[in-house]
């Protein structure tokens, strides 16, 4: 049986990645955390649930800014 190898490159690079990932989830925390007061006062049956999952969708669609 084959076993595979990884180059050390590759699993720095597997690891910077995570941790970049790891770090945009935790800035779009606090950024819902930090604004969700204010849009809760003009949306009280909005949850935070409901709008974290706005932040991180709006963080994954294409930018429209070009």
């Amino acid at each position: 049986m084959k076993t595979k190898r990884h180059h050390p490159g590759d699993l720095a690079k597997a690891n910077s990645t995570r941790e970049h990932e790891a770090q945009q989830e935790i800035d779009r925390f606090l950024r819902a955390l930090s604004s969700y007061p204010d849009r809760f006062a003009r949306e009280p049956d909005l949850s935070f649930q409901q709008h974290l999952s706005s932040i991180v969708t709006a963080a994954h669609s294409p930018s429209t800014d070009e």
